[in-house]
């Protein structure tokens, strides 16, 4: 299972080999159009439905060029930047998915305050997964893709300070750089943001612990800096908030 914040976020994190993923179920947390309506126009669309829209038909092209078009994949439908905001009924729509689709992996976003849809989509698959050890069923190994954060040298970097035995890193072949650029290349309206990416090489590692309650380093969080509707101060208190809801909800 595949779970990230938006579409293009699993062709960032693994797109030179998502061929081998025809298997495999796409979740998608948001469905990539801020509801403020900045970036649809940013982008040149009248409206969040039109740039909804234009997002999807960008999935659906991707996973067609991937090779991989009949893999199912979903939107919880969350807007874009408002997944922090539901954080416990997001963790338990992720857990019932676990439940019902039983994945061995699930490949998601690392908690490094890069984006707080990433944070909240980090936090709904941990704790998703402490749900399906509660049921007493074997938890999935939870895998994350190298995104962005404050304090890593650039795009496509983990959060410096992990224990590094815990990180694969794989340099792409050209044919495999090739291959990740035409599927980056289907997301048009995302090319600004994309371009900073790196193709040489593609980062994992298998998902350490977090404490969501704090900010995954000293303030200021990337998303501190961006009229995204969310700060580092205000989602370590949703965290505390949901995790406390989530605990009530085991017991």
């Amino acid at each position: 299972m595949l779970v990230f914040a938006h579409p293009d976020d699993e062709t960032v994190a693994l797109g030179a080999r998502l061929g081998r993923f025809g298997s495999a179920h796409f979740v998608y947390v948001t469905d990539g159009a801020p509801r403020n309506e900045q970036d649809s126009r940013h982008h040149g669309f009248a409206s969040w439905r039109e740039y909804r829209a234009a997002r999807l038909e960008e999935l659906n092209d991707m996973l067609s060029a991937a090779g991989i078009s009949s893999a199912a994949h979903e939107c919880l439908d969350i807007p874009d930047q408002e997944a922090g905001l539901q954080l416990e009924p997001l963790s338990a729509r992720v857990a019932e998915l676990i439940a019902r689709h039983r994945p061995e992996v699930i490949f998601t976003h690392p908690y490094e305050g890069g984006h707080p849809d990433h944070d909240a989509c980090a936090f709904a698959v941990h704790h998703a997964v402490t749900l399906s050890v509660a049921r007493e069923d074997l938890p999935p190994v939870i895998i994350e893709g190298a995104f962005y954060n404050a304090a890593a040298p650039g795009p496509g970097s983990f959060l410096p300070g992990v224990d590094a035995a815990l990180l694969t890193e794989f340099r792409l072949t050209p044919q495999e750089r090739s291959r990740k650029q035409t599927r980056i290349d289907c997301f048009r309206s995302q090319r600004e943001t994309l371009r900073g990416f790196p193709l040489d090489c593609e980062r994992f590692r298998i998902a350490p612990a977090y404490d969501f309650r704090s900010p995954p380093h000293p303030p200021p969080l990337l998303y501190d800096g961006y009229p995204w509707g969310m700060t580092s101060q205000r989602f370590s208190q949703l965290a505390r908030e949901a995790e406390a809801l989530l605990h009530d909800e085991r017991r």
